[in-house]
């Protein structure tokens, strides 16, 4: 198993839909394909279709039992590769040695979280309407700054009223059930359990379709972690994830000056 998930094909199916994300370690795929999966330790070799151009990519996808820095040796081996190493998040890992970081953590759908603010209303939408697209915008910018706009073919929009003004959203990926960019909140109305009550409704949603987990996914802005990146971090975390990953991009010019300074 990879991450958790019953069989290869599994894995594959989730990850290439994560890809329409775009992020440093999901692209828009064109193939993957197990290399090696010895004991706690998976090898996945990737293309991306980055610009029209293939990427290739290796992933190594680390479980309890085995050591990061082994891994990171091993990929190092891989010439052009882009490379990501996924370790759970309880293992160290050198941030002198990456360039990008992010975390991946997953949620069974009957899971325990804590307890959600019941004041607030949640509606789900399957038909994305100017009003629910501007919503979804009001929360947004008064979460993160910016609107990333739902794909209606993808996403079941979730909306969270409080005395019928807009405060939450969240977008669950009906294919793959992650919930894509995040759950957000109005910055107001942080701290008061209202992202809680979002997560619990979107995990019933994923539960009512058929799914046993739902996934969600942060970048963060800087390898060691924005104040923003924290914040997320523990509103996750507190909510009781099952399984909680980083993920890393190993850095291509330090990588290659720390082979070169073991030369002999």
């Amino acid at each position: 198993m990879v991450l958790g998930f019953r069989n290869f094909e599994e894995f594959t199916e989730w990850y290439a839909e994560l890809c329409k994300l775009r992020i440093f370690w999901a692209k828009p795929v064109r193939s993957v394909r197990l290399v090696c999966r010895e004991g706690c330790l998976s090898l996945i070799e990737v293309e991306w279709l980055v610009r029209s151009r293939v990427q290739r990519a290796m992933l190594g996808v680390v479980e309890d039992g085995c050591e990061a820095a082994r891994v990171i040796e091993l990929l190092r081996g891989y010439g052009d590769y882009v490379k990501v190493i996924m370790v759970p998040e309880c293992k160290p890992v050198d941030l002198g040695v990456v360039d990008a970081r992010s975390i991946l953590y997953f949620w069974s759908t009957g899971a325990a979280t804590l307890e959600p603010n019941r004041d607030v209303v949640v509606r789900v939408y399957r038909e994305l309407s100017v009003e629910v697209l501007e919503a979804a915008r009001i929360v947004q910018k008064q979460s993160w700054g910016f609107f990333k706009p739902p794909r209606p073919r993808d996403h079941v929009v979730l909306v969270g009223y409080l005395r019928g003004a807009p405060v939450a959203s969240a977008y669950l990926n009906s294919n793959n059930f992650n919930l894509d960019y995040g759950i957000h909140v109005a910055r107001r109305y942080w701290r008061i359990r209202i992202g809680t009550r979002m997560l619990v409704e979107a995990l019933k949603l994923a539960e009512l379709e058929g799914a046993d987990r739902v996934s969600v996914v942060r970048v963060f802005r800087r390898v060691r972690g924005a104040s923003s990146d924290v914040r997320a971090v523990e509103f996750y975390k507190a909510n009781n994830p099952a399984s909680t990953i980083s993920v890393y991009r190993l850095s291509r010019t330090r990588s290659t000056r720390c082979l070169a300074l073991r030369q002999p």
